[in-house]
């Protein structure tokens, strides 16, 4: 399948009218030192760590989730763009967030 590359700009340009809001996870990231990102909650809560890495030459984002103790971190994937690392870290956090049983708990 060939497609043109007029496809692309008019998909994009069809997600950028969808999303009004313009707000993305990637705005939850506070850089504490180069490379290093922090994802924070409004109420200043942190739910992941995002570090800038390169293995075997190519750079690259690992996301983990937050915990004082690097031990009870837990990984969350590795990614090429730190937007895709922002979006799955916020993802993994909102995961968390519901009942993770079935319906009324049963």
């Amino acid at each position: 399948m060939r497609h043109q590359v007029q496809d692309g700009v008019d998909a994009a340009r069809r997600a950028r009218a969808r999303d009004d809001s313009g707000w993305h996870p990637i705005m939850a990231t506070v850089e504490l030192e180069p490379g290093l990102w922090h994802m924070i909650t409004p109420t200043d809560v942190r739910y992941a760590i995002i570090a800038l890495l390169t293995i075997r030459g190519e750079r690259g984002y690992r996301v983990v989730t937050w915990a004082a103790a690097s031990s009870d971190r837990r990984l969350v994937g590795y990614f090429r763009t730190l937007r895709a690392a922002s979006a799955a870290g916020h993802q993994n956090y909102l995961r968390g967030l519901g009942n993770p049983g079935p319906p009324n708990g049963r």
